[in-house]
């Protein structure tokens, strides 16, 4: 293990002298605080510790993970025209995956459940459209024009994990459904733009909420991006909006050979509904469990979604992993994202 000291410039030389070998650091040592975790525990969304700094094979293999999940989104999204049922898109994504020789990580490691157990997700991939947001089983529903649609993938690859999401409007849609897509890849984006060595997470999840507010935008503050590699699900928790516990406890400074699912979610709020409270912290948005035991709805009944994107930090920025070309910039994605609906 690293010991790693407490300024950004020890922080920045400890690990390029490293580089090359496996290591780690703890929170602690990265600016955030030591949490109560029991001992022996299985780390939950972004649980843990330690946050792996990862060699350049294991970057790679990490990098194949997340490649054949940005395939398989790729190749269902194509098909989230009118008619097309969930259903579906999930097995595109089962088939993708497949031939590639890889799993889907949902199906094969433990997952939280609703009723808090641990248990393979029914689907090779979440499939969620309108309110039905988080975890979202795939149903048989045919897609109507104007529904939002994500596709998130977890893939595992040789012993690797990739976390990856994209959404679209089907159809021509509303306008503030386009518009919450957009907001959503714009958090995304600038986010990427900011990722860097010495780079205090807080300052990235502030400039993320502050397009969700401008947006009128709510952010969802239960579930948040991660570490990745692994596991589907490591330290940190990286949120795309602040609040008081995170500034306290869970804050850090990001470092070279990070990888890093970052993710924002969001759902669509009538203009003008504050989205942040009077210190700056986001009001997240209520969730409320479907019957299925895994389907988190939006309790107001709005539409939501939400991108990921599997990255890693670099000694000089960030670089996409679910990308090709392997370095992209944040003008890159912004074109990516351009056009928020699929056409039918």
């Amino acid at each position: 293990m690293v010991t790693i000291r407490t300024t950004a410039d020890e922080l920045l030389a400890e690990a390029r002298s490293q580089s090359g070998t496996v290591r780690s650091v703890s929170l602690s040592s990265l600016g955030g605080k030591t949490g109560g975790a029991s001992a022996g525990r299985r780390p939950t969304v972004g649980g843990g510790r330690q946050v792996e700094l990862r060699t350049s094979d294991e970057i790679e293999a990490i990098r194949a993970a997340a490649l054949v999940a940005r395939g398989a989104i790729d190749a269902a999204l194509r098909s989230a025209v009118i008619g097309a049922q969930p259903e579906t898109l999930a097995a595109i994504v089962a088939g993708v995956v497949a031939a590639a020789r890889a799993e889907s990580a949902l199906q094969v490691l433990p997952f939280d459940a609703v009723d808090g157990g641990d248990r393979p997700f029914p689907a090779a991939c979440c499939v969620a459209v309108n309110e039905r947001l988080i975890h979202a089983v795939p149903t048989d529903r045919p897609l109507q024009d104007g529904d939002v649609v994500t596709v998130d993938a977890a893939v595992r690859l040789g012993g690797w994990c990739a976390d990856v999401a994209d959404c679209v409007v089907v159809g021509r849609g509303e306008a503030r459904s386009v518009s919450m897509v957009q907001g959503c890849r714009e958090m995304m984006e600038v986010a990427v733009s900011m990722i860097a060595p010495g780079v205090r997470w807080s300052r990235v999840a502030s400039a993320m909420q502050a397009i969700a507010q401008v947006r009128s935008l709510g952010i969802v503050t239960k579930y948040a991006g991660h570490g990745v590699g692994r596991s589907l699900h490591e330290a940190p928790v990286a949120p795309c909006g602040l609040d008081e516990a995170f500034l306290e406890r869970g804050d850090f400074t990001l470092l070279p050979d990070m990888v890093l699912s970052i993710e924002p979610t969001v759902v669509a709020r009538p203009d003008g509904l504050q989205t942040v409270d009077g210190r700056g912290f986001a009001l997240g948005c209520e969730l409320i469990a479907d019957a299925d035991g895994w389907t988190m709805c939006t309790r107001s009944g709005q539409p939501g979604c939400s991108v990921e994107r599997t990255v890693l930090v670099t000694r000089s920025g960030c670089e996409v992993l679910d990308e090709e070309p392997t370095v992209v910039s944040a003008a890159v994605l912004g074109r990516r994202g351009a056009v928020p609906a699929v056409s039918n």
